[in-house]
């Protein structure tokens, strides 16, 4: 499984300005740039660090890029959130995320009081499941969040609530947009109630699962599925 990625502009980070906003230098000028991400990021835009652009299909907006891949001393890193849903998409078409069979495959579903990202109607049941974008690795372990998601947490609370139900089955599938990890943890450092929402998912029957991938400019490659804890250990 493979997304290709075209027109990538080789640049130097600089500096995050703001939430949406960073600083990098492209052709010897300092220029202004979106960040297709929520979270800190702060273990991957580091100053100095080689990054590739991906030009905005907009021209009157003001940022005419977008950082898409940073690399660091370990792996290329995908910090677009939208390219995991892409990335599951495939996952999902080609029938190899666990326990989850080959079906009509919708996006967007609303289901209650949230919308979901797939929903996945197989021989044997309907599957509800929820995709997060995954950047950071420390010390091994790929984690998520790396800023607190009260979003995140709620969804996955929304999942737990639909699994004791009994008539569906739910999943969260963890994309980690890096090929330096070995294993995946909820990030209780960052955001304790996330991760304890995870837990407690799970303990109810919600799958969970953890994809690792290989990201070069030209393209993200599936690797494998790794191991999920569902505490973190041995993690600074």
């Amino acid at each position: 499984m493979v997304i290709t990625f075209e027109n990538l502009v080789k640049a130097r980070f600089i500096r995050r300005i703001n939430r949406f906003i960073a600083e990098v230098e492209l052709d010897s000028q300092l220029i202004q740039v979106h960040v297709p991400s929520t979270g800190r990021l702060d273990t991957v835009l580091k100053e100095g660090s080689p990054c590739y652009l991906k030009p905005s299909p907009n021209p009157a907006r003001k940022t005419p890029y977008s950082i898409f891949i940073v690399e660091t001393p370990e792996s290329a890193v995908c910090i677009d959130a939208l390219v995991a849903n892409r990335f599951t998409d495939l996952l999902l078409q080609e029938g190899v995320v666990p326990d989850i069979g080959s079906g009509e495959i919708r996006k967007e579903v609303k289901a209650g009081g949230s919308r979901f990202d797939f929903a996945v109607q197989d021989e044997e049941r309907t599957h509800l499941i929820e995709v997060k974008s995954v950047n950071m690795v420390m010390d091994g372990t790929a984690c998520f969040p790396d800023a607190p998601t009260d979003r995140g947490t709620r969804h996955v609370q929304e999942l737990m609530e639909w699994q004791k139900k009994g008539d569906i089955q739910t999943h969260v599938i963890f994309v980690v947009q890096r090929s330096d990890a070995k294993k995946f943890a909820p990030c209780s450092l960052r955001d304790p109630a996330f991760a304890k929402a995870v837990q407690l998912a799970w303990k109810a029957g919600t799958k969970v699962h953890a994809c690792l991938t290989e990201v070069t400019p030209e393209q993200i490659s599936f690797e494998k599925w790794i191991p999920v804890e569902f505490e973190m250990k041995n993690v600074s």
